[in-house]
């Protein structure tokens, strides 16, 4: 997995024809699923490839000889530039846990370069789905048996009366197992309105990507890419003729914007996320124990705090108000003397100015002030230090 490229993907994937992949690609997705067919087309793009391969899935190790056909799909593939990686199967239940295991060991003992892909339940999964009464245990057995190389998992929280309790206390828990083992994780968001799902707005678009990224995350797929032809699913990215929907500037403009702050992130080492002021379900409230050491105005933010490899600080800053612009007062507890951030338009640290209602004074011994705007379910990513 590349330090310089940060995974933005999908679920559901087009038709397999050139042109579908280099749409994929202008909506700037870098790290796709599809069949082998596909390959020669994501290179084509300039993206890489998740392979779906037939022989492949989360019951091959009933068959005997099962092993050969993990040795096949190396054999044809490995050396393909446009491959990622090799997808395994979806929301596991833990009675296939040993099994995955055993899966993921035979492809890593083949192709150690190139990681495979499975993705887990949410924490509403029913304990019969699980395979386990507590969620956390269910993600650490997880983690500990099939030692995977990243931690994939989906959660869908945008529902048509409200939202579903639990979102940050599953991306928590997913983090918090994901850092003991380390090994990054990727969180599996709406974009398509489905069952009793709402139809997401660029907001809620834009919110479920930054709060993952102030929690840590390095990859980002959306549910889903091409619309279904099933039951009440509504317009994807790309609706159900293929055609451009409303949501596929927007997604591009989000694409766009991880991609810029994606060499950032992947470098950086999250240390601790709270809530200000209060933290909802399962999740850490704010304490002013950390670089953050108190917060002044209106609103609802996630802060995510990280390291870098040179040890200097960086902040990520999410708003949880889907509605509102707080003006915030932060202090920071710090040593450094200069806080810069990181541009969306052209992915470099530069110094904040006034003239876009920000501003940072420096002059006291034990910190830092910084004041700022976020506007709704928006994220600012900030690193504290010299500018070089």
């Amino acid at each position: 997995m590349s330090e310089r490229v940060f995974p933005i993907s999908y679920w559901v994937s087009p038709p397999s024809v050139q042109e579908r992949y280099d749409e994929a690609a202008e909506c700037r997705f870098n790290v796709v699923p599809g069949p082998p067919e596909a390959l020669d087309l994501a290179q084509k793009a300039g993206i890489k490839l998740i392979l779906q391969d037939r022989r492949i899935h989360a019951h091959m190790t009933e068959t005997p000889g099962w092993e050969a056909s993990v040795q096949a799909v190396v054999d044809a593939y490995a050396t393909h530039p446009a491959l990622w990686g090799y997808y395994v199967t979806d929301e596991p239940s833990y009675h296939q846990f040993d099994a995955l295991a055993r899966i993921v060991r035979a492809f890593e003992a083949r192709d150690p370069q190139h990681p495979t892909f499975i993705n887990l339940f949410p924490n509403y999964a029913s304990p019969e789905q699980l395979g386990t009464l507590d969620y956390t245990e269910h993600v650490r057995r997880y983690v500990d048996l099939v030692q995977p190389r990243l931690v994939s998992y989906d959660y869908y929280t945008l529902l048509e009366d409200g939202e579903r309790e639990g979102y940050f206390e599953n991306m928590a828990i997913i983090r918090g197992e994901a850092r003991r083992v380390g090994v990054p994780f990727w969180n599996i968001i709406l974009s398509t309105p489905h069952y009793c799902y709402r139809d997401p707005s660029p907001v809620d678009l834009r919110w479920q990507v930054y709060t993952t990224l102030a929690y840590g995350g390095k990859g980002i797929c959306y549910f889903t890419y091409w619309t279904h032809e099933s039951e009440n699913f509504g317009n994807a990215i790309l609706g159900l003729y293929g055609d451009r929907t409303s949501k596929y500037a927007v997604v591009q403009q989000l694409n766009t914007e991880i991609g810029l702050l994606g060499p950032h992130l992947l470098r950086l080492d999250s240390v601790r996320v709270e809530h200000w002021p209060a933290g909802p379900q399962g999740a850490q409230a704010f304490t002013g124990e950390g670089l953050v050491a108190r917060v002044e105005g209106e609103g609802d933010i996630v802060i995510g705090e990280f390291v870098d490899r040179d040890g200097l600080p960086w902040l990520m800053l999410a708003n949880n108000d889907k509605t509102r612009s707080p003006h915030l007062t932060l202090h920071l507890r710090t040593e450094q003397r200069e806080v810069l951030e990181v541009s969306r338009r052209t992915g470099e640290l530069r110094p904040i100015t006034p003239d876009e209602r920000g501003e940072v004074t420096p002059g006291y011994a034990d910190g830092i002030i910084l004041h700022l705007w976020l506007a709704p379910g928006d994220g600012r990513l900030f690193r504290l230090g010299q500018a070089s």
